[in-house]
């Protein structure tokens, strides 16, 4: 007796708005961006850098509720200012402090400076102000999340 499995080939893109171009090289349009009508190479690592000042990420914004004791979900979120020198794929994770840390991937289509978001996961521990620390290339930098008592 032979048993066989039939191979079943994704038709989907494998990333939002890319397409694959007859070199194999997978790009997203940017109509409507400056310059106009360009293609950026998905394929390839953005080179972007965190904006910071003084040590500090610059003009972060912690949103989300942080309970001592509670998971994070979506809502627990940090957004942060880049500043994007060749456009492409990006991610970003932050060290685990206090049992939080946070992280996102994306496609950079533009250059300049641009806002990110990064998702929160795991528990917090203790109550207070805990310091999570970031760094992108040769950039660093910290923010502050405010975690409450349970």
């Amino acid at each position: 007796m032979i048993f066989a499995c039939k191979r079943e080939l994704s038709q989907e893109i494998p990333y939002p708005g890319g397409i694959t171009d007859t070199t194999g090289t997978d790009t997203t349009d940017t109509t409507g961006t400056t310059p106009p009508d360009t293609l950026v190479n998905i394929d390839s690592f953005a080179n972007f850098e965190l904006v910071v000042s003084e040590g500090k990420c610059a003009n972060f914004q912690v949103q989300g509720k942080y309970v001592s004791g509670e998971y994070l979900t979506e809502n627990e979120t940090v957004t942060l200012q880049v500043n994007v020198i060749t456009p492409g794929r990006w991610s970003v994770v932050s060290g685990t402090v206090n049992g939080i840390t946070f992280s996102d991937v994306g496609i950079f289509t533009t250059t300049g400076i641009q806002t990110i978001t990064i998702y929160g996961a795991g528990v917090p521990g203790e109550f207070g102000t805990t310091l999570v620390p970031v760094s992108v290339g040769t950039t660093s930098c910290s923010f502050h999340v405010p975690v409450s008592e349970h």
